[in-house]
């Protein structure tokens, strides 16, 4: 299993994590996708969403989805595991196509589903931002961070902490810089100040 990176956005208005939660679990506990939630510490909300497994040695992909309260609305993290299965239906059907080429009808179903998986992160983000948006929130401007994500598991953590609260993995590098010039935060390993474009 690889770790795809943690995407995070900021939805700033009245929203409720565990309303969150529930409408993600709505849309995605259906057809060829599984979902379930939990109560976290702090009223946050976290959320399991994954391709159903429909043959014994069939790939699924998963993602969590953090729902975190911010002083303004909500922090979302998504951190997606793409399954190696993909790749690896992919390859092995290749080494059979050429052994025998009559092999390969019945992978062709189980190949296309694991395709339609891995565009689970941008379905989610989806159902996240219309559930935002008819809440009545507004999309944050990722101008100034709110929360450091961790790159290992996912988790939000609070600015300034030096480990993750879930895996205890270390934050330093995860954390956002200050600007100089306008004191704005800008992403880790970005160049330049993301509001004033002055040389970090």
């Amino acid at each position: 299993m690889n770790n795809m990176p943690t995407e995070q956005r900021a939805y700033h208005g009245k929203i409720d994590a565990e309303d969150l939660a529930r409408a993600l679990v709505l849309t995605f506990n259906t057809g060829e996708t599984q979902a379930q939630w939990m109560r976290g510490e702090g009223g946050r909300a976290v959320v399991q969403v994954q391709t159903r497994q429909v043959r014994r040695r069939g790939a699924t992909s998963a993602l969590t989805v953090h729902v975190v309260p911010a002083p303004r609305g909500v922090v979302v993290a998504v951190s997606e595991q793409e399954l190696l299965g993909v790749a690896a239906d992919l390859a092995r059907t290749g080494v059979r196509a050429l052994m025998n080429p009559l092999s390969v009808l019945g992978e062709i179903d189980g190949i296309a589903r694991n395709v339609r998986s891995l565009n689970l992160r941008q379905d989610v983000w989806k159902a996240v931002d219309a559930f935002c948006r008819n809440a009545g929130a507004a999309t944050g401007t990722g101008r100034q961070a709110e929360m450091v994500v961790c790159d290992y598991c996912g988790t939000p953590n609070d600015l300034g902490t030096l480990s993750c609260r879930s895996c205890r993995a270390p934050l330093a590098d995860a954390q956002p810089i200050s600007c100089g010039r306008c004191g704005a935060l800008s992403p880790p390993q970005a160049q330049n100040c993301v509001q004033c474009g002055a040389l970090l």
